[in-house]
């Protein structure tokens, strides 16, 4: 006590009790960016193995604690995307996008649940803010070159067409979406006389599809291929045989019969499957014109 305040040992205290304080804030922040880590890997795990129920539940819990984490809100869009609730996932994304705007993934995925809502104003615009991003992903995106034809922006999108052609040069779905841009472009038998080469589409019927669109086949034929597909891949031919019927059938002014294959598409079509959602997309798109 004689020796005063000032030559007491607890002097330095302040000092080390700061030293102290921001060891432990920056330990604290190692061990939330870990368990962050954690949840993030363990999400992405979890909608690997399809397991989309648990990845949102995990991202439900990991967002109550992070709840400024991008990547959260933007896998947690991707367990919504599986479940198929587009405006919760939508929700999710724009979250994402608000936090880090450079989350280009967010944008793309953004992108493509605007188009399973059918807002197709909305998808284009993220896709093609997508592309100028990152331009080295514009020849593999053919679903932006099918937004581009709902659009009516039918010169760039059988550009995206022929861009993605050398991607996947055994892509029939792509050659046909091909032909409907450069029919509207230009007309139909120029887009047939420059109709994309395909060698060979395994799945059946894609072959005869492409046939059919070169007016080499018919569309009895067509039919005829997918129900007498092998039982384990009825299904889905069936469902592309339809679907392409029903395009086919747009393209040639036969509405009713677009129609009425486009809606066995929309039924037939996997929900976890892309080009289940066109079918289900255009059909929609189909009765809102059928009288």
């Amino acid at each position: 006590m004689g020796h005063g305040l000032n030559a007491s040992p607890l002097f330095h205290l302040p000092e080390d009790f700061s030293m102290t304080a921001t060891l432990l804030l920056s330990i604290s922040l190692a061990l939330a960016r870990a368990d962050e880590a954690e949840s993030l890997q363990f999400i992405r795990e979890s909608l690997m193995k399809r397991d989309y129920q648990a990845a949102l539940e995990k991202s439900k819990k990991a967002l109550a604690e992070f709840p400024k984490s991008a990547r959260l809100w933007h896998l947690q869009g991707l367990a919504h995307d599986r479940l198929r609730k587009f405006p919760e996932a939508l929700n999710d994304f724009n979250k994402a996008l608000q936090l880090d705007p450079a989350l280009d993934d967010a944008l793309d995925q953004r992108g493509s649940v605007y188009f399973k809502m059918g807002r197709m104003k909305e998808s284009g615009e993220d896709f093609d803010k997508f592309i100028k991003l990152k331009p080295s992903e514009f020849p593999a995106h053919w679903r932006r070159g099918i937004v581009l034809y709902y659009l009516g922006r039918f010169k760039e999108g059988h550009q995206q067409f022929e861009a993605y052609q050398k991607v996947d040069g055994n892509d029939v779905e792509n050659g046909v979406w091909h032909y409907l841009c450069l029919a509207r472009d230009e007309n139909r038998d120029k887009a047939r006389a420059a109709m994309l080469p395909i060698q060979m589409d395994r799945r059946i019927p894609m072959m005869e599809v492409y046939a059919l669109f070169q007016g080499k086949s018919s569309v009895e034929k067509v039919m005829e291929l997918a129900e007498k597909a092998p039982e384990a891949q009825k299904k889905m031919a069936l469902f592309y045989a339809h679907l392409y019927l029903g395009i086919y059938h747009e393209s040639q002014d036969k509405p009713e019969k677009a129609l009425a294959h486009m809606e066995k598409a929309a039924e037939l079509g996997p929900l976890d499957h892309y080009m289940g959602d066109v079918a289900r997309v255009h059909r929609d798109r189909l009765r809102k014109k059928s009288p």
